[in-house]
C-alpha cells in the first residue's frame, strides 16, 4: 500500500505469548505423506473440539515449501464464512487425482 499511512495489524498469538507454527516441507508427490499425517491430526482434534475444527484453528502461522505450499493453501484458503475451504482429509484425494497433472513423470 504505497503512499498510505495504513499499518498492518497482526492478530495476537492464540496461546498467550506462544506463537504456534506448522511448517510443511516440499517433495513433489511425496506431499501425500504430510497430507495423510495432517489428516489424522485433524481427525483427532475433531474428536476433542467437534467436526468443524480445522488445523488452521490451532496454528498462528502455517507455511510450506513447494508442495508444502500447496498443502498450506489447502489448509488455509478461506470460504465466504472465513473458514478453511478444505479439510485435511481432502488433501490425500487431491494428490491422488491431481498430482499426475501437477507432477508428470517423464519416462
Amino acid at each position: 500500500m504505497e503512499g498510505t499511512n495504513a499499518t498492518l495489524r497482526l492478530q495476537p498469538p492464540t496461546y498467550g505469548n506462544l506463537i504456534t507454527v506448522l511448517s510443511i516441507d516440499g517433495g513433489g508427490i511425496r506431499g501425500i505423506i504430510p497430507g495423510t499425517i495432517l489428516s489424522f491430526l485433524e481427525e483427532e482434534l475433531q474428536k476433542l473440539d467437534g467436526e468443524d475444527a480445522r488445523l488452521a484453528d490451532y496454528f498462528d502461522v502455517i507455511a510450506g515449501t513447494s508442495t508444502g505450499g500447496l498443502v498450506t493453501a489447502m489448509l488455509t484458503a478461506p470460504n465466504e464464512k472465513n473458514r478453511p475451504v478444505f479439510a485435511a482429509k481432502d488433501i490425500k484425494d487431491f494428490y491422488l487425482t491431481q498430482c499426475p497433472k501437477i507432477f508428470p513423470q517423464n519416462r
